[in-house]
């Protein structure tokens, strides 16, 4: 039996973070691989005929030999994975915003305006900004399912820690613990893409994303929605309480079912690691300190890791997509935030609907409709669009080709989702208006995340964590913000120009994605990194394009 620090020597094809080989490197048969088409992978030699799908998409990247290598990991393994990450991401995003709906309370006790107690949505969007780029450096040294695995924890104080802030001095208090919620709560939105990227080819990551990122907006929704049945007719503290039950309950499943997906692809030949026979020596090597699941390293050379993103930070290309999740994803997390106030304000004081606390966690059941119709949308045309797209270009790949997944739920749905808030809000309209206009803005925010994210990935092949990373604290600046002026905005325009404007800038911002689609490849030859790191000009059709059909 092999010690449990052991390490093995596997052929493989690719650097140690390169999920994507341009020369296109053929190994044997993959082992317990139910995409590959064995009647396809016997044909010929090594050198000559690529391994594909049994719809004649070639694998990219080309799996190794080894079972061991995550991309021959059988599809069950690979889908409990994806579920462990996807309950430990809807903990991470639903724990900071618990309290968002029973704000009445929160202000009577701490004597602030319910707009005042919105800034905790801030506080928490801060620690969604800013938590990644502490643990992503620790990561490296520990390993990504250790990183989850004790952040879980961190998270898990600061929900226990919100709930015992009920004195009327306590206000900066609960904000710092929605501060510290959210800096435990993004390590999954952070590290979780690149698990995506370790386990699935390419023509399968647009579900995959899909799939894990659905649990970033249900998450940030179905907290306030379950916090608010919990706490409709008791006092505020008690609708914490849940979210600490569910969060020692994925820590547990974490523990149980998360593995470590970082394997090495070296062409003269990878070093890997060699689990254990003993299933909880394998728990102790994933989880606890020691460096058996990653190379080992320096701590002067993690502390130089955590400039990378920085450096990424400046590419043309990783700005473009920023600033359109900065304002489509922004404003999500405006209205999210805000809709409470606008449901919930008495008539006596301007209100239009007069919500209680029961009718706007019901209300909240749109986005949960929302989700859905998106998270469909995306599982059927997230990769049939760019593989439609790729076919007509006689089978091969550009990244771009992901982004025209996004012209009917984000050039459409999300404009005329916030035209239709302002129009309820200016107009007084029935609150199904508003109810069908946040329906259309959550399709779009759904959609456009994982599509936006993967092709930020497949942009930095070997730099996808720290991209995610950029990308992921630079959508949340407008969220974080917002608050502390919209009332000033409102002010100056009018409710109804503001949603209004928003729905004009959610447009502007798509144009910054139109060019990627026209002048992508020359946006992206201007990083500090190489073109090459994508997997542009690969084939990704076996087959003439005529044999076909999506």
């Amino acid at each position: 039996m092999a010690a449990p620090h052991q390490q093995h020597v596997a052929v493989a094809s690719e650097p140690a973070d390169v999920v994507g080989d341009e020369k296109q490197t053929l190994e044997a048969s993959v082992v317990n691989n139910e995409d590959l088409a064995p009647s396809e992978s016997a044909v010929g030699t090594k050198s000559e005929v690529p391994k594909t799908s049994d719809g004649g998409i070639i694998l990219i990247p080309q799996p190794s030999s080894d079972p061991c290598d995550p991309l021959n990991w059988s599809n069950s393994k690979k889908a409990t994975i994806v579920a462990t990450l996807f309950l430990a991401m809807f903990v991470g995003f639903s724990a900071p915003f618990c309290g968002q709906l029973n704000i009445q309370q929160q202000a009577a006790l701490y004597g602030k305006t319910v707009v005042q107690i919105t800034y905790f949505n801030s506080a928490a969007s801060a620690g969604l900004a800013t938590g990644g780029y502490f643990w992503w450096p620790l990561s490296h040294k520990f390993g990504r399912s250790s990183v989850i695995f004790w952040t879980l924890f961190g998270q898990l104080a600061a929900q226990i820690w919100a709930p015992l802030m009920t004195k009327p001095d306590q206000y900066a208090p609960y904000l710092v613990s929605r501060y510290f919620s959210a800096f435990f709560g993004v390590t999954v939105g952070v590290l979780g893409p690149r698990y995506l990227v370790d386990m699935y080819f390419l023509h399968q990551r647009g579900r995959a994303f899909t799939v894990l990122h659905l649990a970033l907006n249900f998450g940030a929704s179905a907290g306030p929605t379950f916090a608010g049945f919990v706490a409709a007719n008791n006092y505020w503290p008690v609708e914490y309480w849940w979210s600490v039950g569910l969060t020692g309950f994925a820590i547990i499943i974490v523990f149980l079912f998360l593995e470590e997906t970082s394997y090495d692809r070296t062409t003269e030949g990878a070093v890997n690691r060699t689990k254990p026979d003993s299933w909880i020596n394998d728990r102790v090597e994933t989880f606890f300190p020691g460096s058996k699941v990653t190379p080992p390293t320096t701590w002067a050379h993690t502390l130089k890791l955590s400039i990378t993103p920085f450096k990424i930070g400046i590419a043309p290309v990783l700005l473009i997509i920023a600033g359109f999740d900065t304002i489509s994803f922004g404003f999500y997390v405006a209205l999210n935030a805000l809709t409470p106030v606008w449901l919930q304000l008495p008539a006596r004081a301007g209100g239009i609907y007069g919500f209680n606390v029961t009718q706007n966690a019901a209300f909240t059941f749109i986005h949960w409709i929302g989700f859905i119709v998106g998270l469909v949308y995306g599982h059927y045309f997230s990769d049939r669009i760019p593989l439609w797209l790729a076919k007509r270009n006689k089978g091969v790949w550009k990244p771009e080709y992901r982004l025209h997944a996004l012209w009917p739920t984000n050039f459409i749905l999300m404009p005329l989702g916030l035209g239709l808030v302002g129009c309820a809000m200016q107009y007084r309209l029935h609150w199904f208006v508003m109810a069908l206009a946040q329906f259309f803005v959550t399709i779009g925010s759904l959609v456009s995340i994982p599509v936006t994210v993967n092709y930020i990935c497949e942009c930095f092949r070997t730099h996808t964590t720290e991209a995610t990373l950029v990308l992921n604290s630079m959508r949340l600046f407008l969220g974080l913000s917002i608050n502390f002026y919209i009332n000033d905005w409102i002010a100056a325009v009018g409710v109804g120009w503001v949603y209004g404007m928003q729905a004009f800038f959610s447009i502007v911002a798509y144009m910054f994605l139109v060019a990627l689609m026209i002048w992508g490849h020359k946006i992206r030859e201007i990083t500090p990194f190489r073109t090459s790191e994508s997997e542009e000009g690969q084939h990704v059709l076996a087959k003439g394009p005529e044999d076909h059909g999506f």
